[in-house]
């Protein structure tokens, strides 16, 4: 198999309205570079015409010989990203979700950055519904380690870059057993703990239907099941070592005290019907 530049993985779960703008917006992005890529789809047990929908773009594209499709039974993103990776090519790795899109200039910013400094291992930026327009107090280019990612999630799969190297030298993955929310803290802790990764500080992806990360239409749920998973990474990175007893502390109370805050924002939503 050659080794190509870069290799992009896109979950898919019944996103048969957005996936066509979604994949749409990835190809646009890498055919205004000179960079070798493949594209790997992975349909992850969709119950509508997802799937169907992934081959109709294929079909239809210029570029069908660099677009893989995978299908498995549902298993959740973790799995699909980990499927993704495990059969990629590419030199570097960068995923997008299938209900979101990359804005212009955001691969080959990330890519330029990775290729000019060997020693960073993750490029990310914002993502416009979880991180608003930018990270305020913070430069233009910024070393993000595990301290800081424990107090903030800094990373969305969607907004970064990966040197695939630093992925099969440390061995990390998604976890899998993670189904419910910050399954992506399952790698990015670690990640942040053992490579050198930076956060360049600006938005270079965003939803396509404008729907916020949790507490969209007043339903708690997600909050709930996202704090429970970033309570466990929390946990999961002070039992490794990763992080003193004093920022587990902070960052578990942190955590807690976010949480209430989105409950409140979850209920006014519910209340006012916005």
């Amino acid at each position: 198999m050659s080794v190509l530049d870069i290799s992009i993985i896109i979950p898919v779960y019944n996103s048969r309205k957005t996936i066509a703008e979604c994949i749409d917006s990835v190809v646009c992005e890498l055919c205004a570079t000179d960079y070798s890529w493949e594209l790997v789809l992975v349909d992850d047990g969709s119950t509508d015409d997802s799937l169907k929908e992934l081959y109709r773009f294929k079909e239809a594209s210029l570029h069908s010989e660099q677009i893989r499709i995978i299908s498995q039974t549902n298993k959740g993103a973790a799995s699909a990203r980990n499927a993704g990776i495990k059969v990629s090519s590419g030199t570097f790795i960068a995923f997008n979700d299938s209900d979101d899109k990359w804005l212009p200039g955001k691969i080959k910013k990330q890519m330029d950055y990775l290729l000019n400094h060997p020693q960073a291992d993750l490029a990310g930026g914002a993502h416009e519904e979880v991180h608003g327009s930018y990270f305020k107090n913070l430069k233009r280019v910024n070393p993000i380690g595990i301290k800081d990612m424990v107090l903030k999630n800094y990373f969305s799969p969607q907004a970064v870059v990966i040197r695939k190297k630093a992925l099969d030298d440390t061995g990390l993955l998604f976890d899998e057993s993670m189904r419910s929310g910050f399954e992506e803290c399952s790698l990015f802790y670690p990640l942040t703990y053992y490579r050198n990764c930076i956060l360049m500080n600006e938005v270079v992806t965003k939803s396509i239907t404008g729907k916020r990360r949790w507490g969209d239409s007043g339903l708690s749920g997600n909050i709930r099941a996202m704090e429970k998973g970033e309570l466990y990474n929390i946990k999961n990175a002070y039992r490794s070592g990763f992080i003193s007893f004093g920022r587990y502390l902070t960052a578990y109370i942190l955590s807690l005290l976010k949480f209430s805050r989105r409950l409140l924002i979850c209920e006014k939503r519910k209340f006012f019907g916005c």
